[in-house]
This record gives structure tokens, sequence and C-alpha cells, in this order.
């Protein structure tokens, strides 16, 4: 067998078989009748045939799978950037949104009190680290007319006074500050007077030197007093929250929810000038 698979005879005749099986193949394809020869290479050959016909339909499909999941993943990859941008974009609408309700009540607020006070507008651009000073910085200073110890409001109620002041900056020092005290007065009753002190913790306040024989009680708001240079009458300052007595029982102390929730405050409004309403002016000459 070793010796047919060497010998040029045997190769020679196989190539020609070969040669001579697709040359009829090919041309009994164009004509109706065929020998009997030609019908039994036919047959011979169309297993082959389909063979290669499947593979190359395989592979062709194989062809358009692979491209179709290269083109699926770069529609996926783009739609995912598509979806990041889309929510970026989304949460840019959100922060704008409330943004603008913040300054609509702001500005509301602002118009409501313009007969008493002229404004100026500032936004909140760092924070103390630390619970025993509290303070604010803000984007306004000297440039804007801001000067040392004006009294800072929000639409809620007093947040504090300016403290220093730089060019285009300044420090509000909190009402919760443990060095600040605040005249006050309870806003329903009238007839309850303390001082408000700051405990440095940003949702606490206590009022105290409160006569024994005062009504207050929790619920009530406590405001500015307006016997004061920095703070104008009238100011919410906080809500009561609890009524101690004191133990030689001639005074009370109250703790004070603050009005203004400080740790959420991103916009303020500095009273630059001050126009009290006549009735507030007999009122603190009736009090001297």
């Amino acid at each position: 067998m070793l010796r047919i698979l060497k010998s040029r005879y045997f190769w020679l005749v196989l190539l020609v078989v070969v040669v001579s099986l697709i040359v009829i193949s090919k041309t009994s394809v164009h004509r109706e009748n065929i020998t009997l020869l030609e019908k039994i290479v036919r047959e011979s050959y169309t297993p082959l045939q389909s063979g290669v016909s499947g593979i190359r339909h395989n592979w062709d499909g194989w062809t358009v799978a692979f491209a179709d999941k290269k083109q699926q993943s770069r529609t996926i990859e783009s739609l995912k950037k598509k979806n990041d941008a889309l929510t970026l974009q989304n949460q840019s609408l959100r922060e704008y949104r409330a943004e603008a309700l913040r300054l609509r009540k702001m500005l509301s607020y602002a118009e409501s009190k313009r007969e008493e006070f002229d404004f100026i507008n500032a936004r909140v651009i760092a924070r103390s680290p630390g619970n025993w000073y509290r303070y604010l910085v803000i984007d306004q200073g000297l440039a804007a007319g801001i000067a040392k110890d004006m009294t800072v409001i929000s639409p809620q109620g007093l947040v504090g006074r300016i403290g220093t002041v730089s060019q285009n900056s300044a420090q509000v020092t909190l009402i919760t500050d443990r060095e600040t005290a605040v005249g006050a007065i309870l806003q329903e009753s009238r007839e309850t007077r303390g001082i408000v002190e700051g405990l440095g913790n940003s949702n606490r306040l206590r009022m105290a030197n409160i006569p024994y024989y005062s009504k207050i009680k929790k619920g009530n708001i406590v405001v500015t007093s307006g016997l004061s240079v920095v703070y104008p009458k009238g100011i919410a300052i906080g809500r009561v929250s609890r009524v101690t007595k004191e133990p030689s029982g001639l005074l009370l102390t109250a703790q004070l929810k603050p009005m203004t929730d400080f740790d959420k405050l991103e916009e303020v409004l500095i009273i630059k000038n001050y126009h009290p309403p006549a009735e507030t002016l007999e009122e603190n000459k009736a009090d001297e």
C-alpha cells in the first residue's frame, strides 16, 4: 500500500480522475440529458457540495453573529453614556429647581419686609468645623456694604450677626455660638422677657432670666425684644420645647429649638438698614 502511495503514476491517475469528475459535474449542470456516468458522478459529488455549502453557510452565520454582537456592544456602551449624561442633567435640574424655590421664598420674604429693612443677599460658602464657636462665611463683604454687627436673618428667623469682614466675604456669628446673647420676648403674650443664649449646638438654645411668674409654656414662639443695638425687634428666634425652674425658685429657664435650620442654610439676608414702624418706636419709648 505504501508503495502505491509513493508511485507517481498513482497520483497522476488520481489527479486525472478528480479533474475529470469536476469537469463532468460542471458541464452536466447545463445539459438536460446526461450519461449514466455523469449521473453517478453528480450523485457522489452532491454530498460534498452540500457539506461545503453548509460550512460556508455556518461560517457566514457566525460572521454575522459576531458582527452583530460587536454592534450591540457599541450600542449598549453608547446608550450607557447617554443615560449617565441624562442622569447628571436630571440631578442638575433638580438642584436648580430647589435653589429657585429657596430664592423665590427669600425674595418673597424680603419684599414683604422692604418697608422695614434694606437687605443684602448673600450665599453661605463655608461653615465652622467645631462646635464651641459656631459661624458661617458668606460671599459678600465690604465691597457690598457689609459691616460688623449687622443682623443676619433667613425667612424662617434670626441667624446671627456679622463678625469679621473682608473685601468680598464676611464671617457670621450664629445665635447658637456660646458667646452669643440676644434680648428676647414671647411673641404671644409680650409680658415675658429674657436672654437667649447659644449652647454651641445647632439644634438648641436657652432662654434665661425668665421671671418665676411667667406664663411661658412649651410651643410658645420667642422673638427679639428690640432692646439691643444689634438686633431689630420682632425677629423670630425659636420655639419653646421645655421649661424648667431654677434651684432658687425665682427664675425659670426655657430650652428653645431655633426657627432656622442652620445645617441646611444656603442663603441669608443681611439687614443693612432698619426702618422701625411708628408703633415700634412708641413701644420702645414706653419701655424706657
